[in-house]
Order: C-alpha cells, then sequence, then structure tokens
C-alpha cells in the first residue's frame, strides 16, 4: 500500500515515549484512511504506558488541552498543534452479556490491543519512527480487496459490541467496500444483541450514514440484515408493501432513490427517508386507482414520533417533520394557486422554503422525461411567482392589523381563546388582498362583526 504520511509533531511525540522507554503507535482509523490516501481528520494512538503516564509525557512534549475524561479506560486526549490526538494504552476488554462497555484491562502487547478491535482495516498499526506497518489480521489485503471484515471470529466481536454490526455497514458505505460474507452472516445472526443499544448510539451511527455518498446502498444492507427492526421498524410496512407494477410505482424503492437524490444534510436525508413512510397507512383504491391521502399529515406525526425515540434535539425534530408535512405542497401546485395560496405557502414553509424547493426537485423520480420537465417547470414558475410577490410585501412580517391587547381592549374582555380564531380571520383577509395590514378601522368594523356573529 502507499505509504502513510504523518505530521511532525506526532514523530516528535513517537521520540518523547521512546525517550521514557514507552512504546507508540499510531493506530485505527488514521492508518486505515492514510493507506487508502484519504483525508485524515483524527489522529489515535496506542502504548504500553499508564494513563497517568501518558498525561505527564504528553505536558512535557508541550500538549495543550489535555483531557483525563476518558482515563479509566486508558484513553488520554490532548491537543497539539490545532489537532486532537488520543493515546490508550493497550488493553485487552471483556464485556457482559447486557452491556456494551467493557471491563478494561491495560497490557503490555501491541498485538493483543490490536486483537480487540472491530475489523482488520482498523486493526494495523504503524510505528512512526521507523515507518513499519504491524498488521497481524491481514487489514492491508482487505483494503486492497476493499472488504470489511471482522477481526477473528465475527459472531464474538458482534457479542462483545453490537454496533459493531452498524459501524460494519457504516463503513462498507462510507469506502465503497464490501462486507464479507462471513462477516455479513453474522450480523444477521446476532442482530437481536442490538437491543441492549441506546438510541443516542444508534442514532449517530445511523447520521453518519445518511449522510455518506449513497446512502440508499447503507439503508438496503440495513434491510437485508434485519437490523431495520432495531434502527427504523416504521419503514418495514414500505419495504412489504405489495403492488401491481402497474399500478403504482414500489414506495421502498422510490424512498432509497429520492435518499441518494437529495443533498447530503441530515433534515434533509431524514426528510427523504420519511416523507412516504405513512403511505401504507393511508393507501385506500379509488376509481381503481391507488391514493395516499393525507399522508404527509400522518408521516410528519410518525416523523416526531421515530425521532424524539432517536432522541434529536426538539429543534431537529420539528424540522423534519415540518418538512415530511409541507413536501406535497410544491408538487400539488399546478399554476393554480392564488395570491394568497402562494403568500400561505411561503408563510408555513418560513425558514424551510428552499429546502422544500431542494427536496421537491429530489422527489421528482422515474423515467417519463416529459412529466419530469413539467413538474420542473411549475416549480420554477412558483419560485418566480415567489419572487415577485415578495418584492410587493414581505410575506413573513404580515400580521393580523390588530393585536391580542387591541381586541382585549376594543371589547372589554380578557384574554382568551377567543381572539385567535378573529386574528386569523383578519390575517387571511390581510393575505387575499382584501384587507391593508395598517387599516385599523376597518379590521376594528370586521372583528365587532365576527363577535357579533
Amino acid at each position: 500500500m502507499n505509504p502513510i504520511s504523518i505530521p511532525n509533531w506526532l514523530k516528535t511525540l513517537a521520540e518523547q515515549f521512546q525517550a521514557k522507554g514507552r512504546q507508540f503507535y499510531i493506530v485505527g482509523g488514521a492508518i486505515r484512511d492514510g493507506l487508502l490516501e484519504r483525508e485524515i481528520n483524527e489522529w489515535d494512538a496506542a502504548t504500553d504506558a499508564k494513563p497517568a503516564e501518558i498525561a505527564t509525557i504528553l505536558r512535557a512534549a508541550g500538549c495543550r488541552q489535555i483531557g483525563t475524561i476518558g482515563a479509566k479506560f486508558g484513553t488520554i486526549t490532548a491537543t497539539f498543534e490545532n489537532e486532537t490526538l488520543e493515546v490508550t494504552t493497550f488493553r485487552t476488554d471483556q464485556y457482559q452479556a447486557d452491556s456494551r462497555a467493557p471491563a478494561v484491562q491495560f497490557g503490555s502487547s501491541l498485538l493483543d490491543d490490536l486483537e480487540r478491535r472491530d475489523f482488520t482495516v482498523n486493526a494495523i498499526a504503524f510505528n512512526p519512527l521507523n515507518n513499519a506497518l504491524h498488521d497481524p489480521f491481514h487489514g492491508q489485503t482487505d483494503l486492497k480487496a476493499k472488504i470489511i471484515r471482522a477481526v477473528n471470529e465475527p459472531k464474538k466481536r458482534f457479542e462483545e459490541d453490537p454496533l459493531r454490526m452498524l459501524r460494519a455497514i457504516r463503513l462498507a458505505v462510507q469506502l465503497d467496500f464490501t462486507i464479507e460474507k462471513e462477516t455479513l452472516v453474522a450480523i444477521e445472526k446476532e442482530k437481536e444483541r442490538m437491543g441492549i443499544l441506546s438510541a443516542e448510539r444508534i442514532a449517530q451511527e445511523f447520521n453518519k450514514i445518511l449522510l455518506s455518498e449513497k446512502p440508499s446502498q447503507g439503508l438496503e444492507l440495513i434491510v437485508e440484515s434485519g437490523l431495520i427492526s432495531y434502527v427504523l421498524p416504521e419503514l418495514i410496512p414500505s419495504i412489504d408493501l405489495e403492488f401491481d407494477p402497474g399500478e403504482h410505482k414500489d414506495i421502498y424503492h422510490h424512498i432509497l432513490q429520492v435518499l441518494d437524490n437529495t443533498p447530503p444534510r441530515l433534515e434533509l436525508r431524514w426528510c427523504a427517508l420519511l416523507h412516504d413512510i405513512a403511505k401504507p397507512l393511508t393507501r385506500k383504491k379509488i376509481g381503481g386507482e391507488y391514493h395516499f391521502l393525507g399522508h404527509e399529515v400522518v408521516g410528519a406525526r410518525l416523523a416526531k414520533t421515530i425521532l424524539r425515540r432517536l432522541k434529536y434535539s426538539n429543534e431537529f425534530v420539528d424540522y423534519v417533520s415540518k418538512l415530511v408535512y409541507l413536501h406535497q405542497r410544491i408538487p400539488n401546485d399546478q399554476g393554480n394557486w392564488t395570491d394568497g395560496a402562494v403568500r400561505r405557502f411561503v408563510r408555513d414553509a418560513g425558514e424551510a422554503l428552499q429546502d422544500l424547493f431542494t427536496f421537491a426537485e429530489a422527489d421528482s423520480t422515474g423515467k417519463n422525461e416529459r412529466k419530469l420537465a413539467k413538474y420542473r417547470a411549475g416549480r420554477d414558475e412558483l419560485k418566480n411567482r415567489i419572487e415577485v410577490l415578495e418584492k410587493e410585501a414581505e410575506i413573513a412580517k404580515i400580521k393580523s392589523p390588530l393585536s391580542g391587547e387591541e381586541l382585549m381592549k376594543l371589547f372589554h374582555r380578557p384574554a382568551g381563546p377567543w381572539i385567535k380564531p378573529i386574528k386569523e380571520k383578519l390575517l387571511a383577509l390581510v393575505l387575499d388582498g382584501e384587507l391593508s395590514e395598517k387599516d385599523k378601522t376597518k379590521a376594528e368594523e370586521i372583528a365587532r362583526t365576527i363577535v357579533k356573529n
């Protein structure tokens, strides 16, 4: 394989460890990516020094921001020349059946340390002092063959830490590798071990799959291996839904296609994954054709349930749910929206407006180029109408001519639910151009009529 380029500060640090009679090897993803001539984003090292001694050597070498939070697992973090380094004591790990947190035993053997790692491509060590590679599990061979293979017995690796099953898929997708047969079979057999994982850890690994160059490959592996039951069980009805090919396009494969079409932003990729997830729940045959009335409404609710289970932030949950809820609005514009309807769409979309247009393009799948061109022309026309209307008025700032306080004062009534329908009616009239936002006199007349009736 190609030689690895190591920054000078790492070589200097290796010399500091050697001066103290300690071993020092670069390990893990940095070596894998270096051999593949990929960008290296983080550095990991392994040593026979214990955590306290590691921290002492790092400080003496001029490293800053020494972190000891992982010391009980043997890991000390530090910043050197604006790069982050993790140095971990050689160790062996003993796992309990109900946990992926190992009982750590420190050791002195590089071989034992490499043997505890997940995949052969991650079990290669590099000595910066003599440029020697230590590769006891033939990781370089698997790198050349573009294979993800578990170190030693796959079943044991996944029993120890079931998150490795998702990580195998993530690495295969990110590197455009295939998963070695026995490793893949072990994933299928050990999938129930996923049940001990926290939702956060599943989401973190799944995010990396979603943001890969071709996330559909990762999703297909998750489905084929059975991990889908632990990652996103709500998708299973879409996978199993049967159609006559002439009746409707396959929903699952449409989702895969849209997923790959969508730019690599997590909100958009999640929208692609969830936008049609409620179609199996809303499918009805009307007049000999399948319809999915309200699937965007049900889908938005499902999106909230799924993303909350996976512990995403409230802001992220609300935004993705909003994208799912509104994703049909642009395709449903056939050029016959009134100006008021366009204004309402812009107000409803808010900060998600551009993402909705981006997603609408990604959601346009199929082989009928004439139909696709028609949809694209419709989107362009809607964009132009929005631009024209935004020049006429700042749509997002349009409000009811009367505030809640003004209505309470006008009718001598306390705050209550009676205010909302009046403000909504006044706002609707403004959006439709039938009432000026500044015409409080006319707004008061209308408000009195509403209350009277």
